[in-house]
């Protein structure tokens, strides 16, 4: 395997691991937060 194989691999890796971490990040802050206070525009309440 040679230089740019590996570089590909590691790309696509992560790619993968973002992905991933932006699906969890997504599902904590929808458990988290209700739609309304997503959807308002105050800022800095909670």
């Amino acid at each position: 395997m040679n230089f740019w194989q590996w570089l590909s691999h590691a790309a696509w890796a992560v790619a993968i691991l973002l992905f991933a971490w932006i699906i969890v990040d997504a599902l904590r802050v929808r458990r988290e937060y209700d739609d309304d206070f997503l959807m308002s525009s105050t800022e800095g309440s909670e």
